[in-house]
């Protein structure tokens, strides 16, 4: 009896862990030929899954096996046991003996969908029996030390599937419980569960812990947390997917392949709710961040600091100062007037130095529109050059900074013309379009004078809603291979000088996060990876690069953005060219 006991459990964890395909029919025998006692035969903190055709765990069982957990979520179309249970009208029950090895307050947290239903100690203490979308209960109950009993049950209808329940212990995750999974699938047991004191991750190219790869690994944070009542912000960055769960409420759902984007999303909430924070990584680079705060409070607080300003008759801020004041933003549009201060309305500069406080550590975007020239620092260190005689420009660039304080410092300069400029801090990851010169530009349109393409011909579509009414668009590659698609914009320049390139991406075409563009200028190549699903008829700036206008420089596009096969669409359109 025993022996088969451990022949039969080493073969379920064999299929678990490996996906052996091991028949419906087979395992079916090796567990029905044995009656099956709960008590004498579970392991404690493993469960009896059961299966059942149907969504009433009526009739004969489709597949018996122990789980070491109840985890698992699948794409529509998916199974846990594929071949044996179908992928849409079944359902699950799984039981097992729970070992608390310490009395005080335990929380356990289930998440289903479609219907799912949790008993502990044959008490019913969460209740979601119905057609959903993932859904998320969490309890918190008062345990004695010693074995309490675990049922939890669940139906599939159509659609994605899910069906996990985390149990925490008292006072070992005080903070946010991160459990970290070998797989980007948030699959099995977790390698390790940690306390996180906040979700504040930038790992690069490395791995969280040596016992997970620095690819293709994922993450569950969960807590509880009682809310006053209010609107709250809820902000998010990733590269890869994120999703955030707020109680019922899926609030942020970014769960594709995608370099480091931000999203946000504002609740009215009163009382507690269980906070569900979920995160894959596939490639590159590792980023996570989470944080929420009232819907009143400041997102940045640098541009609510004061800021001390000193004002030259000269554009080198060359000192002493004409004159000083102080200002509660940098926000200015002088035109062709003086700023004050006895100054001229031509050929001045200015300084503005500030020591915000930052609420919370993260990723910041700075924004910043000049006319003439400016640069931007933190912390003395430079993170946004703009020095240069130009007219009306946005730049923009992000940063990672801790809590706390930090000094920043404003430089500007004003030749000739009008006079103007903008700063301003958002908290996260947010891409903002260009607005362009008026004036002195070049436009290379796809499929007009200047544009080749190449590659699969009959993967190519046209799209009407376009820059001048028409666009092209491709399905994305993975990888390189035969017959990928490319397209190419040669400009003709007449002038050896620094051109702006600004691309246009037209409305609901694009969906990739990451085309990767590569402008071929002055003998060298710069490779530039853009999110075009981030954006609705704007012109998009690449950067400034110099051309020396010998012809054979070009932009070009590809359709591999390394996202799943198939999974994203590129859209092909104009360029421009800018002098600067």
């Amino acid at each position: 009896m025993i022996i088969r006991f451990h022949v039969e459990h080493l073969l379920m964890r064999l299929q678990i862990r490996l996906g052996l395909a091991i028949s419906g029919a087979l395992v079916a025998s090796l567990f029905l030929c044995t009656p099956f006692s709960l008590h004498a035969q579970t392991p404690s903190n493993t469960f009896q899954a059961t299966y059942f055709a149907g969504r009433t765990l009526q009739g004969a069982p489709l597949l018996t096996r122990l789980e070491p957990v109840v985890n698992w979520t699948y794409d529509e179309g998916g199974s846990p046991a594929p071949g044996v249970v179908p992928t849409t009208d079944f359902s699950a029950r799984w039981e097992g003996w729970y070992s608390i090895d310490r009395a005080g307050k335990w929380t356990f947290t289930f998440t289903s969908d479609d219907g799912g239903r949790v008993w502990l100690d044959n008490d019913l203490v969460m209740d979601m029996w119905y057609d959903h979308a993932p859904l998320t209960r969490a309890i918190s109950r008062e345990l004695t030390t010693g074995f309490h009993l675990l049922r939890v049950e669940y139906f599939q209808h159509t659609g994605g599937m899910t069906s996990q329940l985390t149990i925490t212990p008292p006072g070992v995750f005080p903070d946010w419980m991160g459990e970290y999974f070998d797989n980007p699938y948030l699959l099995g047991e977790p390698r390790l569960r940690v306390n996180n004191v906040d979700i504040n991750f930038n790992w690069g190219a490395s791995s969280p812990d040596p016992r997970l790869a620095s690819d293709n690994f994922s993450v569950r944070w969960t807590r509880i947390y009682n809310f006053a009542a209010g609107n709250y912000t809820f902000i998010a960055t990733a590269d890869d997917g994120i999703r955030v769960w707020v109680g019922d409420t899926l609030a942020i759902d970014g769960w594709v392949p995608q370099q480091a984007r931000t999203y946000s999303k504002t609740l009215y909430l009163d009382g507690t709710y269980p906070l569900r924070v979920e995160y894959f990584e596939q490639g590159g680079e590792a980023v996570v961040n989470f944080a929420f705060q009232a819907a009143n409070a400041s997102a940045s607080s640098a541009a609510n600091e004061n800021w001390h300003g000193q004002f030259f008759n000269n554009v080198n801020l060359t000192g002493p100062a004409l004159c000083e004041q102080n200002n509660s933003s940098i926000r200015f549009d002088w035109g062709t007037n003086s700023p004050g201060c006895g100054i001229a309305g031509q050929f001045f500069s200015a300084r503005w130095e500030s020591t915000p406080r930052t609420p919370a550590t993260g990723f910041y975007t700075v924004y910043l529109t000049v006319d003439d020239g400016a640069r931007v620092f933190v912390d003395d260190k430079l993170i946004l050059d703009a020095w240069r005689e130009q007219p009306p420009t946005n730049y923009s660039t992000t940063l990672y900074l801790n809590a706390g304080l930090h000094n920043w410092r404003v430089d500007y300069f004003q030749a000739v013309g009008s006079a103007q400029i903008s700063l301003q801090v958002v908290a996260g990851v947010m891409p903002r379009a260009t607005t362009l010169p008026p004036s002195n530009e070049l436009v290379v349109d796809a499929l007009g004078a200047g544009w080749t393409q190449g590659g699969n011909g009959t993967a190519w579509r046209a799209a009407s809603n376009g820059y001048g009414g028409s666009a092209l668009v491709t399905s994305n590659n993975a990888f390189i291979q035969p017959l990928y698609n490319w397209g190419r914009w040669y400009p003709p320049l007449t002038q050896a000088r620094n051109y702006q390139v600004l691309v246009y991406i037209p409305e609901k075409l694009a969906t990739t996060n990451n085309a990767r563009y590569w402008i071929f200028h002055n003998g060298q190549f710069d490779a530039v990876a853009l999110a075009q699903a981030a954006y609705n008829n704007a012109w998009v700036s690449l950067g400034t690069f110099f051309f020396n206008a010998q012809g054979g420089e070009f932009v070009s596009l590809s359709d591999v953005t390394y996202e799943p096969f198939g999974a994203t669409t590129l859209v092909y359109d104009a360029v421009k060219f800018v002098p600067q």
